[in-house]
């Protein structure tokens, strides 16, 4: 059995439903057109929305790393700038509670949060000369987000890879300490 399948048969065996990296988010979500360098797997948004949709419907939090995060972002009302650089590294990190550690990235998208949602972590410093929307028109976010709440939808998104990390690492122990105190308490 698929453990998604577990959503619609057995709900009360899903405490955390992850969605995880691949593929860009189809823009057609958030309703703009598609960016040039954008690549996406239309099926896939398909059944992740349905899997969301059901999430929601019966309450089970939600968690996603890189393209997951941006995907949650999108379901949260949220949109994408599709195309920065200087992200395929190593870097550090700030959070909202003060701290700063090094985290792993890699994506050429980013998450630009709805209203409502509770920016927790971003680069610490600017890694990006630019940020493109969907007509390769120049933006300028706020920061470079890598770590999202949005309560309206119960879930936590995290733009860098915590399962790329040591699990002694501030990265992976920072985002376990958020799903437990965010989404399972």
């Amino acid at each position: 059995v698929n453990d998604s399948d577990l959503l619609w048969t057995n709900p009360k065996e899903i405490a955390l439903v992850v969605f995880t990296g691949g593929a860009d988010v189809t823009p057609a979500l958030y309703g703009k057109e598609t960016n040039r360098s954008t690549s996406t797997v239309p099926r896939r948004d398909i059944y992740e929305s349905i899997t969301f949709q059901r999430a929601k419907m019966i309450n089970k939090p939600c968690v996603g790393v890189c393209r997951g995060s941006q995907f949650l972002n999108v379901m949260a009302g949220g949109t994408l700038c599709q195309h920065l650089d200087g992200h395929g590294c190593w870097h550090d990190m700030e959070t909202c509670y003060g701290q700063k550690f090094e985290v792993s990235s890699t994506h050429h998208q980013m998450m630009l949060p709805p209203v409502g949602a509770k920016v927790i972590g971003w680069s610490a410093k600017k890694r990006s000369n630019h940020y493109y929307d969907e007509n390769d028109k120049l933006i300028q976010p706020e920061k470079e987000y890598e770590v999202i709440y949005w309560p309206n939808i119960r879930a936590v998104g995290m733009q860098y890879h915590p399962e790329n990390m040591s699990e002694y690492s501030m990265g992976f122990k920072f985002a376990a300490q958020l799903v437990q105190e965010l989404l399972l308490r």
